[in-house]
């Protein structure tokens, strides 16, 4: 009769672990949901084991998210390098270069090293702005001279001249899939076209001052311009 008891309890512990690794499964399946177990490298003893360790053997390993490093204070007194011979400058979105220019002309450095990699001379008066493309291959720069000039970065080759303005190009601006350019200037003119073939495919008039920047939404569908007396117009595009 003892051991008849016994046997009887053990069996009552057994039926009651499991039911509380049931339970335990659906609170954590409700807090975390089955991801945030699996993410979470957590055994489960349950009917469902051999599932949850075949979907965990899937997953891919998640990388740990690193902290940026602490920046602590310093004082310096000497530059990297100094680029020579420059009246602004604009990083390639890669970081590989640097596009510094003055008058006509554009130089591009290695960013590393400050060395001259190129010297693109082709405008004939003076630039007021340069653009790189989003994969950091082209550049768009434009100014006194009333043309766009589209061209390659690596071999400082034109690929596009657009000479649609009537007056100094003041700002340009790449469509984020990279396949127009928008540029505007004191023509009071958004002019939007394709940037390697240089066809104009829009053209936005309405502005009463000359334009000074633009910019295009992430999403491709607008353009805002903002012109010399403090106006913002924003301009549909598809």
């Amino acid at each position: 009769m003892e051991n008849e008891k016994t046997i009887k309890s053990g069996i009552e512990q057994t039926s009651q672990t499991n039911d509380d690794a049931e339970l335990g499964i659906s609170r954590r399946q409700i807090s975390l949901g089955l991801s945030g177990i699996l993410l979470a490298g957590t055994v489960l003893e349950s009917p469902e084991h051999n599932t949850l360790s075949a979907l965990a053997a899937e997953t891919p390993t998640l990388s740990t998210w690193q902290k940026p490093q602490k920046l602590t204070p310093h004082a310096f007194n000497q530059p990297q390098y100094v680029l020579p011979d420059t009246t602004a400058s604009v990083w390639s979105p890669d970081s590989r270069h640097i596009a510094a220019f003055q008058e006509n002309i554009v130089t591009l450095y290695n960013a590393n090293t400050g060395k001259r990699e190129l010297t693109y001379r082709k405008h004939t008066d003076e630039i007021l702005v340069v653009k790189w493309s989003a994969d950091s291959k082209y550049l768009a720069s434009g100014g006194f001279d009333h043309i766009v000039h589209m061209w390659d970065a690596l071999l400082g080759q034109t690929a596009t001249l657009y000479k649609g303005h009537t007056d100094i190009v003041r700002d340009i601006v790449w469509s984020p899939d990279q396949q127009y350019l928008a540029s505007a200037g004191y023509d009071k003119t958004i002019q939007v076209w394709e940037a390697f073939t240089g066809r104009m495919v829009a053209t936005y008039a309405g502005h009463i001052a000359g334009i000074q920047s633009l910019t295009w939404s992430p999403d491709s569908r607008l353009i805002a311009s903002t012109d010399l007396q403090n106006s913002t117009a924003i301009w549909r595009v598809i």
